[in-house]
């Protein structure tokens, strides 16, 4: 399947969402295998983390930091499996094939992906504690600096600021494909999970097709020499 990204053309939510219900197709078991296997390592690591930090915590030391560390250190280390499934987004919309496997790719990179997830989970904590709109700002306008990380070998703070300044120029049509996004896919947990089967595919997919004109607004603009393949 050829990717259908015209770089004369800005990207439009409905060409997005039309794109990724046709390119959905043939892809669900993957994205549901690729959930599967997030979802099990989690279940598995915050038993063990829960477990030694009550083991090696007194309990008349508990205090909110003490209490929340074991589940903040746990989305922090598995923060590369989840960029993973946003990369089978990524490569289901240029037209690549996929396989649930690819989604421990970013642990290739596991260091500078743990630095700027913790970068990014501080500057979007801030912005919610300052007030809730920069908290929105910064945690959508970050969404790509992974990506940007890995396909365009950036830096840390070179991939957020590109990914800010990118998100930043389609700051209004991001945040409403988001939150349509986000809307279907509440209403399709409510109907029994049911619809997500099909739902969270067509939303990881849709988030590749605006990725991927992105990045070319970003190549356009800076080329970034030879990066490595999504």
């Amino acid at each position: 399947m050829e990717a259908n990204h015209d770089a004369n053309k800005p990207w439009t939510i409905e060409r997005v969402l039309k794109n990724a219900s046709i390119k959905h197709q043939g892809a669900k078991l993957t994205f549901l295998q690729a959930i599967l296997v997030y979802c099990l390592c989690y279940f598995v690591l915050s038993l063990v983390f829960s477990y030694s930090f009550t083991t090696l915590v007194s309990p008349d030391s508990y205090d909110f930091l003490v209490e929340n560390l074991p589940g903040i250190v746990l989305s922090l280390l598995l923060s590369p499996l989840g960029y993973g499934i946003g990369l089978l987004g990524i490569k289901k919309s240029a037209g690549l094939e996929i396989d649930y496997n690819m989604i421990v790719q970013p642990y290739r990179h596991f260091l500078p992906l743990f630095l700027l997830a913790t970068l990014v989970s501080l500057i979007t904590l801030l912005g919610f504690g300052l007030f809730i709109l920069p908290g929105i700002y910064f945690a959508l306008s970050y969404s790509f600096a992974p990506y940007l990380l890995m396909d365009k070998k950036m830096g840390v703070w070179e991939s957020m600021e590109a990914s800010r300044k990118a998100v930043t120029k389609n700051f209004g049509r991001f945040l409403s494909l988001s939150l349509i996004l986000a809307v279907v896919n509440v209403v399709g947990a409510l109907l029994l999970l049911i619809p997500l089967f099909w739902l969270i595919p067509i939303s990881v997919i849709a988030f590749g097709e605006v990725y991927n004109h992105i990045k070319k607004d970003i190549e356009a603009v800076e080329p970034a020499g030879d990066g490595a393949d999504a």
